[in-house]
């Protein structure tokens, strides 16, 4: 299984590589609302999949937050080579503005608000955390290094995610960042060189990844300003990657025998979620108010779907035809964002609707 992170940037990548010398075509400039380009419904037993289209001219699209409006924030190829975020809404798609001089954008994640944080591909190597808001797209700079990305931001319009700290990239350290300032959160241990945030709740505790002073990633919370190592299931690593109001964290961790397992967090005790039937792995990204978990876990015959855990039971949530699908986002409504593989072979953003 590869971690959400690592599967968006290899697409990305390729973008890069065949658009970044094109002119930024009008559409994407400025904010601008478009109909979802084939959107549709699929429905397979009590789980309705929404399959939120592309851009015009687009091929594949890429959902990452849902919030409590029903907005969905992600990112979607566009006219003219280029890729950029969007807040999908009711069948209808808002482009978000790429930064100057850019042709690529990314989104990770969308607070109640509507405000999106994500990255921008500045240059070759170079990328940037940035934050959309009342129709403006905002470098947040970097750490001192090249590259920086954002991955979450919550009602105060705190953003968290990494950045590179040296200016050849070889130390990524977490930070939140706040009406301007970026600011280094603390490591676990003088040896960390790869500490990321994924996620901020209403109360500002961050959850993530730092190395131990075995150079092991551990999952960690950030409360106050103070690191806390959360273990894992009996195995090497772990990392956190969401987090409810509640202050419940969710993730993934290597178990005693080497897997990879799903985890829900609380009051210092960490819960394996478990396996979908003939699955060998399972890593949860985001958690409800009301305890509801998504993630992805490998199924019997392979590859990866989105799942919802809830109340002891891990469900598949199936795909649009495809073979893959991940579940990134769930609102309190219930309603999961992601994407998935099409009949087609390409990604499109979707939402997933469960009925009890």
């Amino acid at each position: 299984m590869q971690p959400r992170h690592l599967t968006l940037s290899i697409c990305v990548l390729g973008l890069a590589m065949v658009a970044c010398d094109r002119p930024a075509p009008a559409d994407i400039t400025s904010p601008q609302n478009m109909s979802a380009a084939a959107a549709r419904d699929v429905t397979e037993n009590s789980v309705r999949i929404r399959d939120l289209g592309t851009l015009p001219s687009g091929q594949n699209s890429y959902g990452a937050a849902i919030n409590d409006n029903g907005q969905v924030a992600g990112d979607s190829d566009a006219k003219g080579g280029r890729h950029a975020a969007f807040i999908w809404q009711a069948g209808t798609f808002t482009i978000l503005p790429l930064l100057a001089g850019t042709t690529i954008a990314v989104a990770n994640g969308m607070n109640g608000a509507g405000a999106v944080v994500g990255y921008s591909i500045i240059d070759v190597g170079v990328n940037h955390a940035t934050l959309w808001q009342n129709g403006t797209a905002l470098d947040l700079g970097t750490l001192g290094g090249p590259s920086s990305f954002a991955e979450g931001i919550n009602t105060a319009g705190q953003v968290v995610g990494f950045s590179d700290e040296t200016s050849y990239g070889g130390i990524r350290r977490a930070f939140m960042w706040q009406n301007g300032v970026m600011t280094k959160l603390p490591s676990l241990s003088p040896n960390s060189d790869d500490d990321l945030a994924f996620a901020i709740n209403a109360s500002a505790t961050i959850v993530g990844q730092s190395d131990t002073q075995n150079f092991q990633d551990h999952a960690v919370r950030w409360q106050n300003n103070v690191v806390t190592d959360l273990g894992t299931l009996g195995g090497s690593t772990s990392v956190a990657d969401g987090i409810n109001d509640a202050g419940v964290i969710v993730g993934s961790a290597k178990t005693a025998s080497g897997a990879t397992h799903a985890f829900r967090w609380e009051n210092g005790v960490m819960t394996d979620l478990g396996l979908l039937p003939g699955g060998v792995s399972s890593e949860a990204l985001a958690i409800n108010s009301a305890g509801q978990i998504v993630g992805e876990a490998t199924t019997a015959s392979g590859p990866d779907h989105a799942f919802l855990w809830q109340n002891g039971v891990m469900t598949d949530l199936g795909t649009l035809g495809g073979a893959f699908s991940i579940g990134r986002s769930i609102n309190s409504q219930g309603r999961i964002a992601g994407f998935s593989l099409t009949s087609s072979v390409m990604d499109h953003a979707a939402v997933w609707i469960v009925t009890p």
